[in-house]
């Protein structure tokens, strides 16, 4: 058993590195930008009336020509003030409109691809209704699609807001997230990215047919839009690596709310069909079972209690290798005792919510959803 811990942890340092190394190309890549682009910012909504007020206020600093972008805020059927909170908001300013999604439809792709259709930018930009936005995030986006090549785009996203420890355990495990899909891009290789910092051509979007077999997954329209573009477009997935392009969204306020955001994230993935995506995803499933027994070994003597510590200390170093310069880039708070903390917490974490999201339904914005087959 030592050599099967011993053999798969090594692995796992050796992705860490890759990913290290991963991390250092994307942020060393420089765009030129070019002309402005007319940009549409479209942001679905449902029953944010305690965030869309932040939201826009960080949309009207948003240091780009007004004449050159507009902003379309799609209402996804809310049940509380959130769309009178918009429309009030909203009322002296002329490159804002609100509009509803239709009565026989729901959900965030729907709601997206409606604002699309009523979008006259040549540029889609989306984020969520419960996040804050740089001022100078439309420049980064005009610079990167400066790159002619480039038919989608996806940016860093951190939490912040919440001191509670609850909160700074959700800051890093989200650092690895973006890491992993930040550092895999920059060998070419797309696993993942977030709809609360992404840009696309539009007339990529409808050569691809939007969200057309896939529209009834509840999560995923970030991920399976940009494979359907990378599978049109071979290579034309960047990263925005500017130093005004990170989002920023809260954590979660509860462990209910938590879980039930993991479990609608975690449940897309039985509908990727990358190969290489699933077998990493299985081989991470494999190293948190794998970390689970190394930690369990020091009060059971499952294996040599050096052996044991040494791959504990050696994780811990290799990890923060990889999350510090996350952290530095995202402005994320960095906090010792909760990635210390996660540690222990994150193989039960991982492995609860892959089962969950098989087996169970939640609920997300009053909606109940399920990802069965």
């Amino acid at each position: 058993m030592s050599t099967l811990v011993t053999i798969t942890l090594t692995l796992y340092f050796l992705l860490l590195l890759f990913l290290r190394m991963g991390w250092s190309r994307s942020l060393r890549v420089k765009y030129l930008g070019g002309k402005l682009h007319q940009m549409s910012i479209v942001i679905p909504f449902r029953n944010e009336g305690q965030n869309v007020s932040r939201l826009i206020e960080s949309l009207c600093k948003v240091d780009y020509p007004t004449n050159h972008f507009e902003v379309i805020l799609v209402d996804d059927h809310s049940l509380d003030s959130s769309l009178s909170k918009a429309r009030d908001l909203i009322e002296r300013l002329e490159n804002f409109k609100v509009i509803q999604l239709d009565e026989n439809s729901e959900g965030k792709k729907q709601a997206l691809t409606k604002g699309v259709t009523n979008a006259s930018g040549e540029i889609i930009v989306t984020t969520d209704a419960d996040c804050v936005v740089p001022a100078y995030w439309l420049t980064e986006f005009n610079n990167a699609f400066g790159e002619q090549h480039h038919q989608l785009v996806f940016g860093a996203v951190t939490l912040k807001g919440s001191n509670s420890f609850f909160a700074r355990l959700q800051t890093m495990e989200f650092l690895s997230l973006i890491g992993s899909a930040v550092a895999t891009m920059g060998f070419g290789w797309f696993t993942m990215c977030n709809g609360a910092n992404l840009a696309f051509r539009k007339e990529a979007f409808q050569k691809v047919k939007g969200y057309e077999g896939n529209v009834n997954v509840p999560s995923g329209d970030d991920e399976f839009l940009a494979r359907k573009i990378l599978k049109a477009f071979p290579g034309s997935i960047g990263f925005l690596n500017g130093d005004e392009s990170v989002v920023v969204t809260p954590a979660q306020p509860s462990l209910r709310d938590f879980v039930s955001q993991r479990i609608r994230w975690a449940g897309k993935w039985r509908y990727n069909q990358a190969p290489t995506t699933r077998l990493l995803a299985v081989f991470i499933a494999c190293v948190q079972m794998i970390w689970l027994f190394t930690l369990l070994s020091i009060p059971f003597n499952w294996l040599p209690v050096r052996l044991s510590i040494g791959l504990i200390l050696t994780k811990l170093l290799f990890e923060m290798i990889v999350l510090i310069p996350v952290h530095r880039f995202t402005r994320a708070n960095w906090h010792h005792v909760a990635f210390i903390v996660l540690q222990f917490v994150y193989p039960l974490y991982v492995l609860a919510i892959g089962l969950a999201s098989m087996v169970s339904g939640y609920r997300w914005k009053g909606r109940s959803l399920t990802h069965k087959m």
